[in-house]
């Protein structure tokens, strides 16, 4: 994948070094905060203790959210649902697309379904995320996804 042209495109962000470097992306949080009305960033519990301590120190409302079928369903169902009413808006992000086109979702045999890491071709870190704030936009009594549908960058 191009990633470095995706990089120099501005379509996603690297930080410094061959590993996550959690002071930059809680920087890169703080500055969003100032830029967007940020309400709930929902994380999934695995591997994240210490980015979710520092975005509460920081004021952050942070809501976890389990990646299993219980959790998943209702929102990829509603991204499902919104996809096909022509509601979600990536103005062609190629990234978007690409992660779009390597995901599988698993159903189990009460027709619950979740996003497939395993299955997956490649990554689909992004769709996965997206249906994590979905969860949380749709959870709200006022929510603008209502009215205009989702928006990806």
């Amino acid at each position: 994948m191009p990633y470095s042209t995706w990089i120099n495109l501005g379509l996603i962000e690297a930080t410094s070094g061959n590993v996550i470097d959690y002071k930059a992306i809680m920087a890169r949080l703080i500055e969003l905060r100032g830029m967007y009305e940020i309400r709930e960033i929902a994380y999934d519990r695995w591997g994240s203790t210490q980015l979710i301590r520092d975005m509460q120190d920081e004021g952050l409302e942070v809501v976890p959210l389990g990646q299993g079928f219980a959790s998943m369903t209702a929102p990829t169902k509603e991204l499902m649902n919104c996809v096909l009413m022509r509601r979600v808006r990536h103005d062609g992000n190629p990234v978007m697309r690409w992660m779009a086109s390597n995901m599988v979702v698993q159903q189990d045999a009460a027709g619950n379904l979740k996003p497939d890491k395993a299955k997956s071709s490649e990554k689909i870190d992004g769709m996965v995320a997206l249906i994590m704030a979905l969860d949380r936009a749709t959870r709200k009594a006022e929510s603008v996804y209502e009215e205009r549908g989702i928006e990806v960058w």
